[in-house]
């Protein structure tokens, strides 16, 4: 008899971790069933858009980019395995993602060899304060269905893609999660100046950058003395006055 009642514990105990494990968020049941004309649409605006950032970001002025959270998921459902075919590795599919209040939910489809789940994670993005284009993301509420996992093996996983992609990160602890601290270059070889962002905001839906692309000293400097060249070349020389 306690045989069969252990049985039936399991049994169910099983039954119910696995149904939870198939729970389908809403956010991400949502994002994944968009019109594929309506994808290919926004995920254009979202390039189009990205494209003039680029642009905008090459020379001293202010600058601003404005994305939404269903521009992004149409360009991840209509362009990114057509154009970074091997970006995400074969056991994830499907990204998604909501901005909900200042909190961005990510999504996707796992195929593992034992799991086969819809995982997702909650991220705060934020600039450090006092530390200049450093963005903070704090993970939380990682799950597998409804079933909360632990995160260490995400963090395995982030560093090393972040290694492949030669992104520096560096990790701290806010309120007991962990927080990448990822460094915004500020400079390159099409960029004339130093870039500065000052303002990262989430709001539903929306995520929203701002920044300014500034002169260095050095640019400053050579301005100046060309300035200066100029204005000599156009005074007259010594013992001679204009007339």
């Amino acid at each position: 008899m306690v045989f069969v009642v252990a049985v039936a514990i399991i049994a169910a105990v099983t039954g119910s971790v696995y149904n939870a494990s198939q729970h389908i968020p809403e956010f991400y049941d949502q994002a994944l069933h968009v019109e594929p004309t309506l994808a290919d649409e926004t995920g254009e605006i979202l390039e189009e858009q990205v494209f003039a950032f680029t642009n905008q970001v090459k020379k001293p002025r202010r600058w601003s980019l404005r994305l939404t959270d269903q521009q992004i998921n149409g360009w991840l459902a209509s362009d990114l395995k057509e154009k970074f075919p091997d970006l995400l590795p074969e056991y994830i599919e499907d990204p998604r993602v909501a901005v909900k209040g200042k909190t961005l939910l990510v999504g996707c489809k796992y195929n593992g060899q034992s799991l086969n789940s819809i995982l997702a994670v909650s991220l705060d993005c934020f600039l450090v304060e006092g530390e200049a284009n450093v963005v903070g993301i704090q993970l939380h509420n990682v799950t597998a269905g409804s079933l909360p996992i632990p995160i260490g093996q995400l963090l395995t996983e982030i560093d090393s893609y972040a290694d492949k992609a030669d992104i520096p990160i560096r990790w701290q602890q806010r309120n007991g999660d962990p927080v990448a601290l990822i460094t915004i270059p500020d400079s390159g070889s099409e960029i004339d100046g130093e870039i500065r962002i000052d303002a990262l905001e989430l709001k539903d839906g929306e995520i929203l950058l701002s920044g300014e692309t500034i002169k260095t000293a050095e640019e400053i400097q050579q301005e100046a003395e060309a300035d200066q060249s100029v204005a000599e070349e156009a005074s007259p020389p010594p013992g001679i006055s204009e007339s």
